[in-house]
């Protein structure tokens, strides 16, 4: 009994060190794409209309509720999945986001060769926000309040998170974006104390002058609480007829990932999808989403 307890103590630290620091779950899911676009992008606060990385993106159609359905894979087979709405409400935008990622069927052992595990267990983090935006003129406010709640073993917690964001246009070509993520508080355990990854992201973008093709690159940068150094990325979006084509890369003192995608636009109902590779060889994140205008 006593070395079973001990197994089991030794498994739960492992199973911590991994959800801390293998960019899946624990508070870094908050870091973590939601969405194809994206996915397909990496986080930035001037590409998207439903994204989390700044609340001042979020566009609502003027008329109707736009629906998006967002579903796949993050690192080590992890479940990514996001469903989001998003409304006009008198001069500005409002939306709602439901996230949830998750890893199940993981399995306790002993150091003998045996066919049934001790235990068997699972892990998820979930997430829900409400998010409003306003333009007045060239700028954009937005602000979001999210709950988080992770799932670890036999451990819960749960707190608020706070985000705001601003962008501004310059002309028809130029957009500058800024926003700050993750500012707020998380309750803690005798064993488990998690960080919010506070992230402050900042980026501009040039929309080259219109012609058959629509083609937009942007660089961004973003410095987190919980990584060393800055990350860096690059984006670009090219748009024609009813295709659009992503693509990404961004890259920090340890990881290195590139990143693409394409969406198909078909009226009411659009289509995307998203693919990373990273230098960290965990896997294949990639995601699909399903976006539809409702009456």
């Amino acid at each position: 009994m006593c070395l079973h307890m001990l197994l089991i103590s030794r498994y739960i630290l492992y199973l911590f060190i991994f959800v801390s620091f293998g960019y899946s779950l624990g508070t870094q899911f908050l870091s973590v794409p939601s969405s194809a676009i994206e996915l397909a992008f990496g986080p930035s606060p001037l590409f998207g209309s439903l994204t989390l990385n700044n609340p001042a993106l979020l566009n609502a159609p003027s008329q109707g509720v736009a629906l998006n359905i967002s579903y796949g894979s993050w690192l080590n087979n992890i479940s990514n999945s996001s469903f989001s709405l998003a409304s006009k409400i008198g001069r500005g935008n409002i939306g709602l986001n439901i996230r949830h990622m998750g890893v199940s069927d993981l399995e306790l052992r002993s150091n003998r060769p045996t066919d049934d595990p001790l235990a068997t267990f699972s892990s998820s983090s979930f997430a829900a926000a409400s998010s409003y935006s306003q333009t007045y003129g060239a700028i954009t406010i937005g602000a979001t309040v999210r709950y988080i709640l992770i799932q670890l073993y036999t451990e819960n917690v749960s707190g608020m998170t706070f985000d705001g964001g601003i962008t501004r246009s310059f002309g028809k070509n130029i957009d500058l974006g800024f926003s700050i993520l993750n500012t707020g508080f998380i309750n803690n355990t005798d064993s488990y104390n998690p960080v919010l990854p506070l992230r402050f992201l900042s980026a501009l973008s040039y929309q080259f002058p219109r012609s058959n093709w629509g083609h937009k690159i942007c660089l961004s940068a973003e410095k987190s609480s919980l990584v060393n150094g800055s990350i860096i990325r690059v984006a670009s979006e090219t748009k024609f007829e009813k295709f659009d084509l992503r693509f990404g890369t961004q890259s920090s003192n340890e990881v290195t990932v590139v990143s693409g995608g394409f969406g198909i636009r078909l009226g009411l109902l659009n289509f995307h999808y998203g693919i990373q590779i990273g230098s960290q060889h965990l896997g294949l994140p990639q995601m699909l989403d399903i976006s539809i205008k409702l009456p």
